[in-house]
């Protein structure tokens, strides 16, 4: 477990596979100012790991996570404009760490996932959710808007759904998720423990050089034209032909042994 009080880590040494539990429960795992910066420090710290092959973030208590803390929004309503676009840009370059981190990502929901606890899950590689999670942007019922996770939504679901999620404010579950493309694989909440340790043994068979690569695409072709997006696509696939990882793949598969990553 790691020393901080609003997040514990927990690491599967054998699969290489750290687990990040938001943990103040008595706030639904709230996003406050303090646990985006403790998060974004865990990632810089993971990312440096070579033991870790991929993260997950779960959350204790009965909700994954409910959002942005509304005691914290509701103290910045006096604040100036300038403070407030500090903190905001705090979250969205958060935001963007995790979606563009160099290993695979995934979020485990098992309850409620809203707001800025959406946004946290929509930004993974994975999510793997619970029959009984929920998820939604509810934030116009308060008068407030999703504006910084509607960037990163829209590329995972398209713009027609996120408008739907974003200006309705509607809750859904999980199995609606799933066809929206916001959750990855849906299952019974018993065995939401053994889809999490499946996936991680998974992504432990692949090569770390690789997936940095792949993550590092879907990212980078966001901005470009199709044109562009081939060119870019064309050039990665010639750096990857050369690689270590893939020499020591195809090597392995010859071979009919499991290959021998570097990191």
């Amino acid at each position: 477990m790691s020393d901080f009080d609003t997040i514990k880590r927990e690491t599967n040494a054998q699969l290489g596979c750290a687990t990040i539990w938001l943990n103040r429960p008595d706030k639904r795992n709230a996003l406050s100012a303090e646990v985006v910066k403790v998060l974004s420090d865990e990632l810089d710290a993971l990312a440096a790991d070579a033991s870790i092959r991929s993260v997950f973030i779960r959350g204790m208590g009965k909700a994954f996570c409910a959002g942005a803390d509304l005691a914290e929004i509701q103290a910045m309503q006096t604040a100036t404009y300038e403070q407030n676009l500090a903190s905001s840009t705090a979250l969205a370059h958060f935001f963007a760490k995790l979606a563009n981190f160099p290993k695979p990502t995934a979020a485990i929901v098992h309850g409620p996932a809203l707001a800025g606890g959406c946004g946290l899950a929509s930004c993974c590689d994975f999510v793997i959710a619970s029959s009984a999670a929920t998820f939604g942007y509810p934030e116009v019922k308060i008068g407030f808007i999703p504006a910084i996770v509607m960037v990163l939504l829209t590329h995972q679901i398209g713009e027609r759904a996120a408008r739907d999620l974003c200006i309705s404010g509607s809750t859904i579950d999980a199995r609606v998720a799933y066809h929206l493309g916001l959750v990855s694989r849906v299952v019974d909440p018993e065995k939401l423990d053994e889809a999490a340790l499946a996936l991680a043994g998974e992504l432990a068979k692949n090569s770390p050089q690789a997936m940095a690569t792949v993550k590092a695409a879907f990212w980078g072709i966001h901005s470009m034209s199709v044109e562009a997006a081939l060119k870019h696509a064309a050039e990665l696939n010639a750096k990857a032909r050369g690689s270590a990882d893939c020499k020591e793949g195809i090597a392995a598969f010859l071979e009919k042994r499991k290959p021998k990553w570097i990191a």
